[in-house]
């Protein structure tokens, strides 16, 4: 095998990084091969020999697992190919006229697809960015008739919609590309287009029975009231269509200024506070899942235990990097997963969806900032990184440090020097008036190098069905993590909350999952924000082993509730590989049993059955506390689910941020210590959940 001459088969794309990675990509995947886990495959080239190749190994074993790699990939004819003594000779792909509006790069008979009297172009390649790249770059096509793309291989068929305008078709490529988040990469990284070809093996022409299988698809489909509306996906062996809603995000503006409207909560029994059920919102959903040209990819139930009644839905996005990050990328930089929560099915499956949405629309999508400026140059107030992620100077030095572990995580930012950055424009709701924050604490994943300064989290972020809802759920989140921080890093002992307050209906089915493997309780951790904020906290009956859920809400029952159900959600993750949190690393135990000697603080708020009055009634408890809230829009047209981002700078976050004052302050103005505890004494196992 060492004189064996090694190239890429022919439909991947192959794309060297900077840190010796490979990304390799066809139409059916993306494949990221490190270097460390595969060496020396970067030398592949269809001229150096495996000889030539190991003998620049850095050692025997990277020269040996490279060799076993090869053997593999070429046994099971995988990705490589041997390619001694070939010569390769790769046919261009040209676009011909079959005729009058169709066109194709397939080797299709010309009187093969036929079409009815139409305006309608067809165009025909192996992929969709393949036909959508031709009809926006061919001069024969007429700018006012419609277009329909096609995309066959030996055994799949797929059809857009029927796109009326260039404006349409660069739509849809964007739709298909933001689906497609490690060529939308690479496009960037280099600056050209990226052809991806499928191993589609019609050598000669386009088999019979798929030529008419397309035309049986498609005639209706063009004939059809839904032509703008859905892309079909046909698989030719097993005969399955599946329609796939097309629903294209438009541009849009950030709405700067927030008005609230009086909006009656109609249910708050499972969840949260909403307007509508939770099946309603599953269904006004599911236009927007689709991997192909969905914002969510798709939606499926968790496998349970056989004693658990309650089920757990995931959900899942694609995500773009910038290009700046190319060298951190790896298996998981491009697919997020939400997981929902709720005692019933539909309000999982809700919580999951929405939550996609939330952190979908949160990523950087060509939002232009509101100014690019320093801070003294603004015209209105504004908040800075330090404010908003109070790091102390302590952890600046650590993250600065490269032998030490906290510069290795994602949160490690150094301070902000006060240059020229791009700030975006919020809305104060505490003073009604227009407030400045970093933009990259806004957005994620932005091209922005001041990111070096301060990342953006999803704390804060919240979807609703009206923005009422959204920002009520963004400040049920901050409210949550501010009152598991201080007692976290305080580790203050807390009484437990009474469960029997709880509606059997629900908690039957809660405590039925929960009671199968672990001993559990809840803990009331409310403090002077107000708002009932609760922990529940589980214990395997066999391993001892401890694992929390928390919840906020302005009924004490639906914050012990959330909780609950919170826990489940966390239960079967529990151990999963790259948990961000250790549980099984907790040393101090006392303050997570429930503490008689405690007294629980009584919320001062209670719900108003309207959103609005609600949330002017937090906001105005957070203003007596001297901090201000604050609100960006985010939201997506024609997503029917809205989406914001609520600050309240001055709040404690469950991950370390150990430059906040209130942190130390506040165990001590509420009896809860004595003494406040300092950076040193305080827990040191950052809640990183």
């Amino acid at each position: 095998m060492r004189d064996t001459i090694l190239r890429w088969q022919q439909n991947y794309h192959v794309t060297k990084l900077p840190n010796n990675n490979l990304i390799v990509l066809n139409a059916d995947g993306e494949f990221l091969f490190e270097e460390k886990s595969f060496p020396l495959l970067h030398l592949i080239d269809g001229h150096k020999t495996c000889r030539e190749i190991v003998q620049l190994a850095k050692c025997d074993e990277q020269a040996n697992r490279f060799l076993s790699i090869c053997e593999y990939f070429l046994s099971n004819q995988l990705y490589i190919t041997d390619c001694t003594g070939d010569k390769i000779l790769e046919k261009p792909r040209t676009l011909n006229k079959l005729s009058e509006n169709i066109y194709s790069d397939l080797d299709i008979p010309a009187d093969g697809i036929g079409l009815p009297s139409s305006n309608i172009q067809l165009v025909i390649s192996d992929t969709l960015i393949a036909a959508n790249f031709y009809a926006k770059n061919l001069r024969h096509l007429n700018p006012d008739h419609p277009v329909c793309l096609i995309a066959t291989t030996d055994t799949k068929l797929m059809i857009s919609p029927v796109l009326s305008t260039f404006s349409e078709l660069k739509i849809f490529d964007n739709t298909l590309k933001s689906n497609k988040p490690v060529l939308k990469l690479l496009e960037a990284y280099t600056d050209s287009c990226v052809a991806m070809s499928t191993d589609i093996q019609l050598s000669t022409s386009l088999k019979d029975n798929h030529i008419n299988r397309i035309k049986e698809i498609l005639l209706p489909h063009l004939n059809g009231q839904e032509q703008q509306k859905v892309l079909i996906e046909h698989t030719y062996k097993e005969g399955i269509t599946n329609k796939h809603s097309y629903q294209p995000i438009t541009a849009t503006d950030i709405i700067e200024q927030v008005y609230l409207q009086s909006r009656p909560v109609a249910f708050d029994s499972d969840g949260g506070s909403r307007c509508i059920s939770a099946e309603q919102t599953v269904e006004r959903l599911r236009p927007f899942i689709s991997p192909i040209v969905g914002q969510i990819t798709h939606i499926e139930a968790l496998p349970s235990a056989n004693q658990s009644t309650i089920s757990i839905f995931k959900t899942a996005f694609f995500k773009s990097l910038p290009v700046k990050d190319i060298n951190n990328v790896n298996n998981n930089s491009f697919v997020q997963v939400s997981l929902g929560k709720g005692v019933s099915q539909a309000q999982s499956m809700a919580s999951a969806l929405c939550e996609s949405i939330e952190r979908k629309n949160a990523q950087f999508r060509n939002i232009i900032p509101s100014l690019l400026a320093h801070k003294s140059s603004l015209p209105h107030r504004s908040y800075s990184f330090h404010q908003l992620t109070p790091y102390s100077n302590h952890q600046y030095a650590k993250f600065a440090d490269s032998a030490d572990t906290e510069s290795k995580r994602t949160q490690a930012v150094i301070k902000f020097d006060d240059e020229q950055i791009n700030w975006q424009q919020t809305w104060s709701l505490s003073q009604n008036e227009p407030v400045y924050l970093p933009y990259v604490l806004c957005f994620a994943n932005t091209p922005y190098e001041e990111d070096k300064y301060g990342k953006w989290h999803s704390n804060g972020c919240a979807a609703g069905n009206n923005i009422e809802e959204a920002i009520m759920q963004g400040l049920f989140e901050l409210i949550e993590r501010d009152a598991v921080a201080i007692w976290w890093y305080n580790q203050l002992p807390r009484p437990s909350f009474d469960l029997s307050s709880l509606d059997t209906n629900y908690l039957e089915p809660l405590h039925q999952t929960i009671s199968a493997n672990h001993e559990y309780w809840v803990l009331d951790l409310t403090i002077d924000t107000g708002v009932s904020v609760m922990a529940a906290i589980g214990k395997n009956k066999s391993t001892s082993g401890w694992v929390f859920g928390f919840g906020c809400h302005l009924k004490p029952e639906l914050a012990a509730q959330r909780a609950l159900t919170e826990l489940c959600q966390l239960i079967p993750i529990r151990d999963q590989n790259g948990a961000p949190f250790d549980f099984d690393a907790i040393e101090k135990e006392d303050f997570l049993i429930p503490n008689s000697n405690s007294s629980a603080l009584c919320p001062k708020l209670e719900p108003s059955g309207d959103l609005k009055l609600d949330i002017l009634a937090v906001v105005e408890q957070l203003k007596g506390l001297g901090m201000e809230t604050l609100v960006l829009d985010y939201s997506q047209e024609p997503i029917p689910i809205k989406t914001a981002k609520v600050f309240v700078p001055g709040l404690c976050h469950i991950w370390p941020q150990l430059g906040n004052q209130r942190l130390y302050s506040t165990p001590v103005k509420l009896g809860l210590r004595d003494e406040p505890l300092n950076e040193n004494t305080i827990n040191q196992q950052g809640l990183y959940i």
